[in-house]
């Protein structure tokens, strides 16, 4: 999600070296201030950065668990069957009891993460896993005839499909 978040504006991992760079500028020198050492602020400071790591990663380990339990008290599958078809006039995005339809008009982007293919839709995400390919080939020709039914702009802010189709 963090690559969705950085297409609409500051990414999670913008905000986390933000924080770190505020702690650093602000920790030291007040800290050199108060303590009348700028050697016992910065080990302070530099703790509290490690500190803040630990806690960063304490969370991303916890947060697959709790939302698989999250989701089974709702009554919810972690894993649902998703069909992902293209019409001439829109992506149509079936996750399990859910669709959605895109007009091809208001798919603005289409990119590639680690493990998926995004097609931003407005401000909403239509997640498509890279396992569902069975060959790279596969998966060049589908993302070949998406990115052939999308706007001449929207193909302009999609370098990852352009990159694969043309590669």
């Amino acid at each position: 999600m963090a690559y969705i978040k950085a297409r609409r504006g500051v990414s999670p991992r913008q905000m986390k070296a933000i924080l770190v760079v505020c702690m650093l500028a602000v920790g030291i020198p007040v800290g050199a201030w108060v303590s009348g050492s700028w050697s016992a602020a910065a080990m302070s400071v530099e703790f509290a950065v490690v500190g803040l790591g630990v806690g960063l990663v304490a969370i991303q380990w916890l947060a697959g668990p709790s939302m698989r339990k999250a989701l089974a008290e709702r009554g919810q599958a972690y894993e649902q069957p998703l069909t992902l078809r293209l019409t001439s006039e829109a992506l149509i995005y079936d996750l399990a009891d859910l669709t959605m339809i895109a007009r091809w008009p208001c798919v603005t982007d289409l990119y590639q993460t680690r493990k998926y293919w995004v097609f931003l839709v407005q401000s909403s995400a239509m997640v498509l896993p890279r396992h569902f390919f069975t060959t790279p080939e596969a998966e060049r020709d589908f993302i070949a005839e998406a990115a052939s039914r999308m706007t001449e702009a929207a193909r302009a802010r999609s370098p990852d499909a352009t990159r694969i189709v043309g590669g």
